[in-house]
């Protein structure tokens, strides 16, 4: 069970982290995950104690709950899958009784379920730092990080580990594009110079009350990581295990800007002519051919945009034909 609290300035991305936190635990390692906004535990005034408490109860009973299967927005007819077997069984699973029946079928979310069992996953994020800025599940101090450690550290039934991830982003590009796709977001319409002024003038007011996790030694038992400029730089204190690991792996290759990615089949290959699959054979001369027409295509249309050269990435398998499609493309880093 481990409970991840993003903090840090506004305008950050916390909100774009979280969900896509959400998705790559979920999808990738089993993971049952659920988002706690902390805007909407305040029914109570902001930095109460009641709020708090709200937020931990339902932390609780998600992490003591049934884990639900981690491929539930994939489910599929089941009753087709429950058919198969039993008519393979015939008449001796009839004479087994319906009971020991459903003990033999295999249920789809246990064949759709991860081989790592990586438990449940809370994470906790807000949509309005500046309105949550005295919550205590916030992180916005040395004293609110220590309440929420503490915290999770007296429940021993819970049995939470507890990380911090603060955003950090101190280029102005990024702030600037975050806020424009925010506003985008709202229905806001585009951002005008005074409403960055105004956003900029808040987050001074903000960042003059805000403590970043320090690293003087007082917080050294505490597990965070501090992501700067999504993946431009990472430092990790305490993140030992395997989920951790992946988690700090994820956070260095997260980016909020689109990446566009080409994908070509390989050339023909002398199997294709013969009708055979599998091994590893080489081109077909027309398969030569289309690796030289598309080494032709890629700096026209890729790698050369306006007369400059743009940065890419190429990646293969590792088979002969695919390497030999490939070898003519130039990939600029």
């Amino acid at each position: 069970r481990h409970v991840l609290c993003l903090i840090g300035l506004p305008e950050r991305g916390k909100p774009f982290i979280a969900r896509r936190l959400q998705s790559y635990l979920s999808f990738f390692h089993g993971a049952d995950v659920q988002l706690f906004n902390i805007n909407d535990y305040s029914d109570y005034p902001t930095g109460s104690d009641e709020n708090a408490e709200l937020m931990l109860c339902e932390m609780r009973a998600f992490m003591e709950s049934k884990s639900l299967p981690a491929a539930a927005n994939m489910d599929a007819a089941r009753e087709s899958s429950a058919a198969a077997p039993a008519a393979a069984s015939g008449a001796v699973v009839e004479d087994l009784g319906t009971s020991s029946r459903d003990e033999l079928l295999i249920k789809e979310e246990d064949r759709r379920r991860k081989n790592v069992d990586s438990g449940k996953v809370a994470i906790v994020y807000c949509t309005d730092s500046i309105s949550s800025f005295k919550d205590k599940w916030s992180g916005t101090s040395k004293e609110r990080r220590r309440w929420a450690a503490d915290a999770l550290r007296k429940d021993k039934g819970l049995g939470a580990k507890l990380i911090f991830i603060e955003v950090i982003v101190n280029k102005s590009e990024i702030i600037e594009a975050n806020i424009r796709a925010k506003r985008r977001a709202l229905d806001q319409g585009k951002a005008t110079a005074e409403d960055m002024r105004d956003h900029y003038r808040k987050v001074q007011e903000y960042q003059r009350m805000y403590v970043t996790l320090q690293d003087d030694g007082s917080e050294d038992d505490l597990s965070y990581i501090k992501l700067y400029n999504y993946g431009g730089k990472v430092v990790t204190n305490r993140m030992h295990g395997y989920l951790r690991m992946r988690i700090a792996q994820f956070l260095t290759t997260i980016h909020t800007s689109p990446h566009v990615i080409y994908l070509s089949r390989h050339g023909q290959s002398e199997y294709n002519v013969l009708g055979k699959i599998g091994g590893n054979p080489p081109l077909s001369e027309p398969g030569r051919e289309y690796a030289r027409r598309l080494g032709e295509w890629v700096p026209r249309n890729i790698t050369v945009q306006n007369g400059v050269m743009v940065k890419a990435r190429l990646w293969t398998s590792s088979l002969q034909r695919t390497i030999l499609t490939a070898e003519h493309i130039p990939h600029p880093l």
